[in-house]
């Protein structure tokens, strides 16, 4: 492989780990901006090395710049989409957009006459809704773009939509799943009451809700959607007529569709909304520019990635200005030391901002940053604020060039920077405050998803000498919790509960929870399906890690480095003697016969397993889990405060199933 093939590759590789956080966690680790300059910078690359020869000399399935990102998650079916659900081309400037509209022009007769749409470009989770004979048939994410998930039993909690309409039609309908500002700051007050993580962001609250495997814990999260596409029997010539058959049709269409005699009208409207943006109830990232009629559409067609008649018109990043009075610095639970601006506070992108990241301090050095100075702090792709640059027109002429400190603040151990890193990291493996995040992570809800664990509970935990170490959290008792600030009763089974019931999670989970460095949690996945039990994992060896997709140099080699360490190995040595599942679940024997081939519906609550972990157990072990009561339903597992299926089972003659009886089945 050259040179050029190399590069091609790693950037293809950190392509498709930026769509794998976007699209499957819902993480945006980096902004719309920077993206799209690595992919044009990869673009670039291709056509040097040409395509056809590139796909031979690095063996690889298709570029990032010839497919779309992909949502595909498992525990849900597959539905191949009508229409190819492609992505749209990103412009972040006026000019952008008058070279979109000459491409446009370029490829049409010269008498065309083209009018566009602008629509807000909802922050949100696309979904294809299908109708046959007037009746919703599936509700599925964007997936690939040629398959998606099928989230039918969780888009139904969604009550925006109709069902069912009037007429034999079948047709088409898509949108965008968001969630509204008001509800969000809800939802998070009341996780701030309770202790656990705050939600990060809208976009990622409502990519996270639609996924849940189980459709109760979704109608708790007050998900909406937004229509912006129709196609089949009732759709009509002109994309705006679409919108008003929806809008009649009584689904919740995109509140803002303006017409647009041409490209000039279109900049009008951009630089409008890119001040009012932070007005609306709900947050928009952009606008879309369509060509309204749908037969010029279709002249115009599609590319590999995405249409032809269509661009998205990103906005600026969000800035203020702003002092610096402070710099902390924190550390991480891998030990990296981040510096923190500490700010005068600033309203930015509908939120009071207090602090933001300075990311290492080379960054810190390249910038200039001083204590005192005004600064711009920039919000881009609802990232965490960054310090962008410094104003140094109004800089003190007496101010100080900052010093990196050179012990951690947490244990005080001395600091070290590694050659080929830009971050500065404390070594000690005790270090409290590493610990502290390590067990924070452990508890998360990506990781053995800890209901109750959240920084504030762990650092109480810490406090008080009940955890030192992740172990720890399996020997905590209801009466140990009543010495914790705001505890009772209640509050302190539910704590318990949730961490018994972590002791069932697949091993995916418990290796994403180890917080292993480089180890993300689709690395993760790949580890737990290639190797299937924590102790075979624990003696892999360099050469058998290289060899599973995900799993590069570096975090081959971290793997390596985490399991020689025997303070690591005596940490799964313990979580084993507490019960904690090291297996894949498909591997574990746990009542595999009786799952196997079965459907099953589940109505209530269960103290000893969640919902959610208890279709996981029914699904790895082959069998299904229905949403109703049906012919082909086997089982009604049936908790505390049943719903209306309980009856319907009844009548139905049905075997139900108990909590009890569950918990001798699952051998809890």
């Amino acid at each position: 492989m050259n040179e050029l093939s190399k590069k091609i590759s790693s950037l293809r590789k950190t392509i498709k780990k930026y769509n794998d956080l976007y699209y499957k966690e819902g993480i945006s680790a980096i902004s719309d901006f920077e993206y799209d300059k690595l992919l044009k910078e990869l673009e670039v690359l291709e056509n040097q090395n040409g395509k056809e020869n590139l796909f031979e000399a690095v063996g690889e399935v298709l570029s990032p710049t010839e497919t779309v990102g992909s949502d595909l998650t498992e525990g849900f079916r597959k539905v191949r989409h009508k229409k190819k659900m492609l992505s749209i081309t990103n412009s972040y400037s006026s000019n952008d957009l008058i070279e979109f509209d000459a491409r446009i022009k370029k490829l049409l007769s010269e008498d065309t006459e083209i009018e566009y749409c602008v629509e807000y470009k909802i922050d949100g989770v696309a979904v294809s809704i299908v109708y046959e004979g007037g009746k919703l048939l599936y509700a599925a994410t964007r997936g690939d773009g040629e398959y998606g998930d099928d989230i039918t039993s969780n888009f139904v909690t969604i009550k925006d939509v109709p069902f069912e309409l009037q007429g034999n039609f079948s047709f088409e309908v898509r949108g965008e799943i968001y969630i509204a500002k008001a509800d969000f700051k809800t939802l998070n007050e009341i996780r701030e009451r309770e202790g656990t993580e705050l939600l990060a962001n809208t976009r990622n609250t409502a990519a996270g809700s639609i996924k849940l495997l189980d459709a109760e814990e979704v109608r708790k999260r007050p998900l909406k959607v937004f229509c912006y596409y129709l196609d089949g029997d009732i759709s009509k010539e002109n994309h705006s007529d679409n919108i008003e058959v929806l809008r009649k049709s009584g689904f919740p269409a995109i509140k803002y569709c303006k017409k647009c005699k041409n490209i000039s009208e279109v900049i009008e409207e951009c630089n409008y909304w890119e001040t009012e943006k932070n007005s609306l109830e709900y947050d928009i990232d952009g606008l879309v520019i369509k060509v309204n009629s749908l037969n010029i559409q279709q002249e115009l067609g599609d590319t590999a990635k995405s249409p032809r008649w269509v661009m998205a018109y990103k906005f600026a990043p969000d800035r203020a200005e702003t002092i610096l009075k402070d710099i902390l610095f924190q550390v991480g639970r891998t030990g990296a030391v981040t510096p923190v601006a500490v700010l005068e506070p600033v309203y930015l992108s509908g939120t009071v901002v207090k602090r933001a990241t300075l990311h290492n301090f080379d960054d810190m050095k390249s910038k200039d940053i001083r204590l005192g100075d005004s600064v711009i702090v920039e919000k881009a792709g609802e990232i965490i604020p960054q310090v962008v640059e410094v104003n140094k027109g109004k800089r003190d002429q007496n101010s100080i060039e900052f010093s990196m400190i050179e012990e951690c603040p947490s244990c005080k151990e001395k600091l070290v920077k590694p050659e080929d890193e830009s971050i500065h990291r404390c070594v000690n493996a005790s270090c409290p405050a590493q610990i502290e995040r390590q067990i924070e992570h452990y508890a998360g809800k990506s990781a053995m998803d800890i209901s109750g664990m959240g920084p504030q509970m762990v650092k109480a935990l810490l406090s008080k000498g009940l955890i030192k170490e992740i172990s720890d959290l399996y020997k905590i008792s209801v009466i140990e919790l009543d010495n914790i600030e705001r505890m009772g009763e209640t509050s302190s089974a539910n704590l318990i509960g949730s961490i018994q019931r972590s002791k069932l999670k697949d091993l995916g989970n418990l290796i994403f929870g180890l917080g292993i460095r480089h180890v993300g949690k689709e690395a993760s996945i790949s580890l737990s399906k290639n190797f299937r039990d924590i102790d075979h994992l624990v003696s892999a060896k360099y050469e058998d890690l290289i060899k599973i997709n995900d799993i590069g140099n570096k975090t081959a080699e971290s793997v390596i480095e985490f399991f020689s360490n025997r303070k690591n190995l005596e940490l799964i040595g313990k979580l084993k003697s507490y019960g904690v599942n090291t297996k894949i679940l498909s591997d574990t024997g746990m009542s595999v016969e009786f799952f196997k081939d079965k459907t099953f519906v589940i109505t209530g609550t269960f103290e000893s397993i969640e919902r959610e972990e208890l279709k996981n157990l029914i699904t790895a072990n082959n069998g299904k889990v229905a949403s109703a009561i049906g012919r082909s339903t086997g089982y009604l597992l049936c908790g505390k405060n049943p719903g209306s299926k309980l009856e319907k089972a009844k009548e139905s003659g049905v075997e139900i199933i108990s909590e009890e009886r569950l918990k001798e089945i699952l051998k809890l």
